[in-house]
């Protein structure tokens, strides 16, 4: 993978690994059931892992359930986080602001929170997966930091799974799966790059 890798070609490179769509299948239905979908959250765990080591997109063998379920806790705690609790704190906001005469504001409020959130939490994610010490999360700063540094190559992937989210919502899981699974390969690459580079310090 070159240098500073690009949103497009990362897409089409994962699509055409082999297995993709059998694996992105597996995770997609394993996405509509709760409890069961940390399984899923597991697979996306250890994807975000895998491409941080070897510098590429890859897809991890669905096995080791176990394992799995562990892994999937572990990514449940910075999706919780760093993903539900801002998305759930924008809802709660957006149906107030019709409230103090700001209603008409509160779908693009919501939906560029969405947007941060998302993008805040791959960042999250990755400062987690460098040396897998859930203190680090503390360190919101930094993690403002690392998104600051990226945002304007984290849009486009955070518009593809908000996307995702609105164009696929009857097939939820496989959206949120889908989505997931591309917006982190991508920001795995990208912060990976930027970690290697002895010039610059997250």
């Amino acid at each position: 993978m070159k240098e500073m890798p690009i949103f497009e070609e990362v897409f089409n490179r994962l699509i055409k690994l082999p297995g993709f769509g059998l694996k992105f299948l597996v995770g997609g239905l394993l996405s509509f059931v709760p409890i069961v979908n940390i399984f899923a959250f597991g697979y996306l765990y250890r994807l975000s892992r895998a491409v941080r080591k070897s510098g590429q997109p890859v897809l991890p063998a669905w096995h080791d359930w176990s394992g799995l379920f562990l892994d999937g806790l572990r990514f449940t705690v910075v999706w919780l986080v760093y993903w539900l609790l801002p998305i759930s704190l924008a809802s709660l906001i957006a149906l107030l602001m019709p409230f103090v005469y700001l209603g008409a504001l509160s779908s693009i409020f919501f939906l560029t929170s969405v947007l941060l959130s998302t993008v805040l939490f791959s960042s999250a994610l990755y400062r987690y997966n460098m040396q897998k010490n859930f203190k680090d999360l503390l360190d919101l700063l930094l993690i403002i930091r690392m998104t600051g540094m990226e945002m304007p190559r984290l849009i486009l992937p955070g518009f593809v799974f908000i996307g995702f989210l609105v164009l696929l919502q009857p097939f939820y899981g496989f959206a949120i799966f889908g989505g997931f699974l591309l917006l982190i390969t991508y920001t795995s690459l990208r912060y990976r790059s930027i970690e290697v580079n002895p010039s610059v310090t997250f």
